[in-house]
């Protein structure tokens, strides 16, 4: 597979390191940085991803760690070592809520489930904590790491969940997190030594042909021994699963699988030592050198056909499933913290310790005057409208989004507040529908669409975290 990508954009807009990146769709982008702000991007054609009018968003007391789209895009969280997590409405800008880790120790990683019923987050402590849809601390799980845990994965289908230390310990959990003791379904050790440091799922997952009840997942994971590891985590699917929480091993029958074993006997696995269960099991298929120094981000782009890292050596490597190098990408001039692909895997972005954003074109014919559809409202359209109608009033024929704030021009239609006034920012005076001379760039609130628009999507499942 032949890749080809080229750097677009520069972001300066950090005055510290950039720690952590996430994309809504194709074309949000949010950022945080240890100058303790989160940011927010839009891409603008002609221009590449500008900064929206509500940005930067401001609360952490120290460094931020992690930033994160909720499933539906409505909310951006963001962690700190300061050991809370802000909720900010994602179209306004403004903290709608924070929840905050016992003993308010630093949290190092954060991440949404993607099926939106909960959050989890881990500190230096070791201490994993899972927060319900009320943001309500559900489960602290403790003495599983006795080092801190920078690393945190779900599974696409949001069915396991995956932990790693600095002691280089991998543990993965089923997340049914109803029992009183929650305990790991499978354990790792030594997945990488000196420490792991970030863990991807592919989306894709494959059925065991001569076991069906076996559902195979792949799982990448990277560390400070410079490696990347290729994993298949094996397990036995929920309905086909004894009540593991209420009975013991013991107790529970045994389901035939020859890919999960039946006993707790420990394998090797590489360096790795793997703890299995009677529902978990796991290989390391392929361990290659990556980097000349710690893999400290690794990403699967959404067809599972790439996987991308970024390294304190500096270099962003783009990898095909056998882990050959495609392409070496050097143009930062520091640590690359953290990397980032968006939802139809066209663009890249890299955050380093230069301060900087990088914005890459990964099919090599992507220009900053190319078009993208604002994935916020597209993809609520694709997941929530099922192909029910959306009348054409609702939608920004700038964005080619559901309107939050419409406001009306004399030209006689509506428009996002924001997108017009990006429009007109650009000395453009004429209407985006008609081409024709305006004689006044006056807007005004649209509150009957406004509303006609909140009532059409109350109709529809709203986000747990909104």
């Amino acid at each position: 597979m032949s890749v080809a990508p080229k750097l677009l954009q520069r972001i300066d807009a950090h005055h510290s390191d950039v720690t952590g990146l996430d994309f809504f769709g194709n074309s949000l982008l949010v950022t945080g940085s240890s100058d303790k702000t989160v940011r927010l991007f839009k891409w603008i054609s002609g221009s590449g991803f500008e900064e929206a009018l509500n940005s930067p968003f401001l609360g952490h007391k120290y460094a931020v760690t992690k930033v994160g789209f909720s499933p539906k895009g409505y909310v951006i969280a963001s962690s700190s070592v300061d050991g809370s997590v802000i909720f900010w409405d994602a179209n306004t800008g403004e903290r709608v809520d924070i929840i905050h880790q016992p003993n308010l120790e630093a949290i190092r990683n954060m991440q949404f489930c993607p099926d939106g019923s909960l959050i989890a987050t881990s500190d230096d402590t070791g201490m994993i904590c899972i927060f319900g849809q009320e943001k309500k601390l559900m489960k602290s799980i403790k003495g599983i790491h006795e080092e801190a845990v920078p690393t945190l994965a779900f599974s696409k289908d949001s069915k396991i969940m995956l932990t790693g230390c600095t002691m280089g310990n991998i543990r993965l959990f089923f997340t049914d997190f109803d029992a009183e003791q929650i305990v790991p379904d499978l354990l790792i050790d030594n997945g990488h030594d000196m420490g792991v440091l970030d863990a991807d799922f592919c989306k894709t997952t494959r059925f065991d042909p001569l076991h069906l009840s076996t559902k195979i997942y792949t799982l990448a994971t990277s560390g400070n021994d410079n490696l990347i590891k290729i994993w298949r985590i094996y397990t036995i699917i929920e309905d086909t699963r004894p009540s593991r929480r209420n009975s013991s091993a013991s107790d529970s029958p045994k389901l035939y699988s020859r890919l999960v074993p039946t006993t707790m006997n420990q394998h090797f696995s590489g360096t790795a030592t793997i703890y299995p269960t009677n529902y978990m099991n796991a290989e390391c298929v392929n361990s290659f050198t990556a980097h000349g120094s710690s893999v400290t981000s690794i990403k699967f782009n959404t067809t599972d056909t790439l996987l991308v890292s970024g390294s304190l050596d500096r270099l962003i490597k783009i990898w095909d499933m056998q882990g050959n190098c495609l392409k070496t990408l050097d143009e930062h001039a520091r640590y690359v913290n953290c990397v980032a692909i968006n939802a139809d895997s066209t663009i890249l972005a890299s955050g380093s310790n230069d301060k900087q954003v990088h914005i890459w074109d990964l099919t090599g014919s992507f220009t900053l005057d190319s078009h993208i559809s604002n994935g916020l409202r597209s993809l609520l359209m694709t997941l929530q409208l099922n192909e029910q109608d959306v009348p054409m009033d609702f939608v920004c024929p700038i964005t080619s989004e559901i309107m939050t704030d419409p406001v009306i021009l004399e030209d006689g239609f509506s428009y996002e507040r924001q997108a017009i006034l990006t429009w007109f920012s650009k000395d453009k005076k004429t209407s985006p529908m008609t081409n024709m001379e305006l004689t006044t760039t006056e807007v005004m609130s649209n509150e009957k669409l406004k509303m006609e628009i909140e009532n059409f999507l109350k109709k529809l499942e709203i986000d747990p975290f909104e």
